[in-house]
């Protein structure tokens, strides 16, 4: 994933600073990735309740009202910080709509004409095209995942964290990171399979 031009060092001390347009600026620029990552984070229990979008304006907003707290140390980990903050808002929304013990029946999916274009592209250059279809079977085998083969594949195909990165964040060693992501993509791979989606190598 392409990122800010780390030489920009005089954006990131901006919004080290405090400075919310330059903060706002780095978020927009992440922004698709983010909304891919909150859509593929989601369950099912909340996606029936919010849009992916909601939750991503939801992590902006705590994001620039936190900003004081923004620490540069290099790009890679600006993504983590921001990416990290959105899996703890994702977690926060499971919690609290597991206690509320919401009746999903009675009460209509939210309707959003971006909801189905999660870009299968970011897991893998090889998906080059992608219908409807075929994000709903993405997404369902992503469901299908343990929490952390999901985990290590939207870190580091969505994301775009290098291994060392993932490995801080996941509290790892960056070998057991290189062979998690392995046996992440294959176990896709074979759940994407079940759904009649082949990955071209």
């Amino acid at each position: 994933m392409a990122g800010v031009d780390p030489s920009d060092s005089e954006l990131y001390e901006r919004a080290k600073g405090g400075d919310a347009a330059a903060m706002e600026v780095l978020l927009q620029h992440y922004l698709p990735h983010l909304h891919a990552f909150v859509r593929i984070r989601l369950d099912a229990v909340v996606r029936a309740r919010e849009s992916s979008m909601d939750v991503v304006q939801s992590v902006c907003r705590e994001l620039l009202e936190s900003r004081t707290s923004f620490e540069f140390r290099g790009e890679d980990r600006f993504r983590a910080w921001l990416f990290t903050a959105a899996l703890h808002k994702i977690l926060e929304k499971q919690r609290f709509h597991r206690l509320a013990k919401r009746n999903l029946q009675r009460e209509e999916t939210p309707s959003s004409t971006d909801e189905s274009a999660v870009p299968a592209s970011l897991l893998t250059p090889s998906l080059d095209a992608i219908g409807k279809e075929t994000a709903q079977a993405l997404e369902s085998a992503l469901d299908a995942l343990s929490p952390e083969h999901r985990e290590v594949i939207t870190l580091a195909r969505v994301v775009g964290l290098p291994h060392r990165v993932i490995a801080e964040v996941m509290g790892r060693k960056e070998e057991a990171v290189r062979q998690l992501l392995v046996r992440a993509v294959l176990r896709l791979t074979l759940e994407l399979r079940k759904r009649g989606v082949e990955l071209k190598e």
